[in-house]
């Protein structure tokens, strides 16, 4: 059980480490980490209530194993951060997924998977990726380099029905060491694997390296391409996968009120995922107060049934004094009357964002093409973060969006280091050095 309560403490910290400084701010780290917490928050408290200790530990046990249950990296994660608790043999070796799975009809649906040569032949074969289009261009910094992606908007070269909605090809990128791309020059792609690692090409002049990729398939009739008939000959029956959710006696009165707390901080942490948010959710504050968090539940679980109750209730009061950034999240998820809504302060209204200063770092450049999604026209758009210098302190993250945006241009250069800047709000942005702008 104190492992599992660990977990949480080390997420916390680890997301202020993640967010001290925006040069640094790694976005899908702090989303992966807050996005445990979305189906483990409950569990937590509720089995911190348990009685006796024995069937507590087992149930404890039963919810780590299912949060250790999406795959070896969150397993790994999990014993490096309970270290001394000997998690390693509790939490077993996730039985190999299948990469792809059946629907509801029973039709193959694509799963994600490695980019080898075999597989960029495969797509070259199912998709005339010379005929492509650029859909979607993402490149974002993080705590281990540059990764991406593309989705390329390609014409089948496979037999499908007439009624067959748009396929899209969508390429991950890891550790990104090139990144070339004009918006103008957008039509045509080409994949290529050796031993050097990954290139994509786009257009005349568009290039991106990489050390590594996996590849995709947003396409409704994938089943009848090429590579779905051969992954439905390797496995003729298919296989589904879900994974079962667990439950016990939910916790009650102000433990389930303080779990609805905690839950709520970490969808607010989780709130990056879409990067527009970035530079508006409060990490400094949240993770000050929810330090400890894990921790703090333990020790109200642990006070006799008669003071529980309000042990729960001081220790969610003091979560919520320390973060008025949850106000407006407090008062949509408590009735008017209720204790929470009046332990929360009301937090300043958010200051105007100010100019931007003459220098920069690009931290992301999110960009989506012109295309028409369920019958309904979409115009270009564009998100970027930056990392901007506060006085002599840490930089702080700032997001910015372009509508029906008229082109975007990036150069490798442009996500390495500050850069001096030119800016006109909700119209335009660049980089004097020429390696980024968009209009």
């Amino acid at each position: 059980m104190r492992a599992f309560a660990v977990l949480l403490d080390r997420s916390v910290a680890r997301i202020a480490e993640l967010s001290a400084d925006g040069r640094r701010f790694d976005r899908r780290a702090v989303v992966g980490l807050a996005d445990i917490w979305d189906n483990s928050t409950f569990p937590l408290f509720d089995t911190a209530l348990l009685r006796p200790s024995w069937l507590r530990e087992r149930r404890a046990a039963a919810a780590l194993r299912w949060m250790a249950d999406r795959g070896p990296a969150r397993r790994a994660w999990m014993i490096e951060q309970a270290a001394g608790h000997r998690l390693e043999s509790l939490l077993p070796e996730r039985q190999e997924q299948p990469a792809h799975v059946r629907d509801y009809k029973g039709d193959l649906r694509p799963g994600v998977v490695p980019l080898t040569a075999a597989a960029a032949a495969g797509a070259a074969r199912d998709y005339d990726l010379a005929g492509a289009r650029v859909r979607t261009v993402h490149l974002e910094r993080g705590e281990r380099g540059v990764h991406g992606y593309l989705w390329l908007e390609a014409p089948r070269r496979y037999p499908a029905p007439g009624n067959a909605g748009e396929a899209i090809v969508e390429v991950m990128l890891e550790d990104v060491r090139e990144a070339r791309f004009d918006t103008g020059d957008g039509s045509g792609a080409a994949l290529t694997v050796d031993g050097d690692g990954v290139e994509v090409r786009v257009g005349a002049r568009g290039r991106f390296g990489a050390a590594s990729a996996h590849v995709g398939f947003d396409d409704d009739t994938w089943h009848l391409s090429g590579a779905g008939r051969d992954a439905a000959a390797a496995d003729p029956r298919g296989r589904t996968f879900r994974r079962e959710p667990i439950g016990w006696p939910p916790a009650r009165g102000a433990a389930r009120d303080a779990a609805l707390v905690v839950h709520q901080a970490m969808l607010e942490l989780r709130s990056v995922r879409y990067a527009s948010n970035v530079g508006s959710v409060r990490f400094g504050q949240l993770c000050a107060a929810f330090a400890g968090a894990g921790t703090g539940v333990l020790a109200a679980a642990g006070r006799p049934r008669r003071v529980r109750d309000r042990a729960f209730r001081e220790l969610a009061e003091g979560w919520l004094a320390a973060s008025p950034c949850l106000a407006d999240r407090i008062t949509d998820r408590f009735p008017d009357g209720h204790w929470a809504r009046a332990a929360v302060p009301a937090g300043d209204p958010p200051p105007s964002a100010p100019d931007l200063p003459a220098q920069a770092e690009l931290t992301l450049v999110h960009h989506v093409a012109a295309h028409v999604r369920f019958g309904t026209p979409r115009d270009a758009s564009t998100v970027v973060n930056l990392a901007v210098p506060d006085g002599d302190g840490p930089w702080n993250p700032r997001a910015l969006e372009f509508e029906r945006t008229a082109a975007v241009s990036i150069d490798t250069p442009a996500l390495t280091g500050p850069h001096a800047v030119s800016h006109t709000a909700g119209r335009s942005l660049s980089f004097t050095d020429g390696s980024f702008s968009v209009t």
